[in-house]
């Protein structure tokens, strides 16, 4: 699956389960985790970058193109360990992505921003990073400076608006992540065993399971086809209506207080 289709699918899948907001009284997400309007705008920022996470195993990928050299040096060097579509196509992978959210957004390291107040700089990092790969994906922004000028921004305003992140932001990253993998499972070239890196390899090479040990489910056939980007133009359409619903909901406080 294309880049900017596995952001807007993580976008869509926050907001599916987060989401509270509601359109003429329908709800447009389950509101499985409670979570208020900031949070969940904050969490629909993450799990649009995190959907990219996977392919920091490949150089050619969107997330390669976020940081320049630095980011093409690191996508190069994790693709010649794990392989391309290897160890970060997995469940563990989501799991160690989680995990990594959850150590760094904890940490007790904080620091004092003019007009927003204490902020956590843990978060402020995963959140920053996060949103430049989401604009890099979603082309919001041109190459450069630009794209993490504007994902510190986020990342601060995150940071001091929805500061309690320990749930919502590991959560965000960790099905950012999957869904990623399901997009590529939905895919002729599939994703790893998933009980990776316990690998079982058929004998003969099938459309569901390759002698690589992947599995596929190839519903929308290669990357790139006219299935996958007729499932994300409806996917892009319920993420823009949930996500103009939540920045209602979000907003209502601030309108009250005025």
């Amino acid at each position: 699956m294309m880049g900017g289709h596995h952001a807007v699918s993580g976008a869509a899948a926050w907001l599916a389960l987060a989401s509270s907001a509601k359109i003429a009284g329908h709800p447009t997400g389950l509101d499985v985790m409670g979570l208020d309007g900031q949070q969940v705008l904050a969490g629909t920022v993450v799990a649009t970058g995190a959907a990219l996470l996977p392919d920091i195993d490949h150089p050619s990928a969107t997330i390669a193109r976020s940081a320049g050299g630095m980011s093409r040096s690191l996508t190069s060097t994790v693709g010649a360990v794990a392989g391309h579509r290897g160890a970060t196509h997995t469940p563990l992978a989501a799991l160690a992505f989680a995990a990594g959210a959850l150590l760094v957004s904890r940490l007790d390291w904080r620091s004092t921003v003019p007009l927003l107040g204490e902020v956590q700089i843990g978060a402020v990092l995963v959140v920053t990073a996060m949103c430049v790969f989401a604009t890099r994906a979603m082309n919001i922004v041109r190459a450069g400076l630009t794209p993490w000028l504007v994902g510190l921004s986020s990342g601060l305003l995150v940071a001091a608006s929805a500061p309690d992140t320990s749930i919502w932001l590991p959560l965000a990253v960790g099905l950012g992540v999957l869904v990623h993998l399901l997009g590529d499972l939905l895919t002729t070239a599939g994703v790893p065993f998933p009980t990776w890196p316990l690998v079982v390899k058929p004998s003969r090479s099938t459309v569901l399971w390759h002698t690589n040990g992947n599995i596929a489910l190839p519903l929308l056939g290669d990357a790139g086809s006219t299935r996958e980007w007729v499932l994300c133009a409806a996917i892009s359409i319920y993420a823009a209506v949930a996500l103009g619903a939540t920045l209602v909901e979000a907003a209502q406080p601030l309108t009250a207080a005025w």
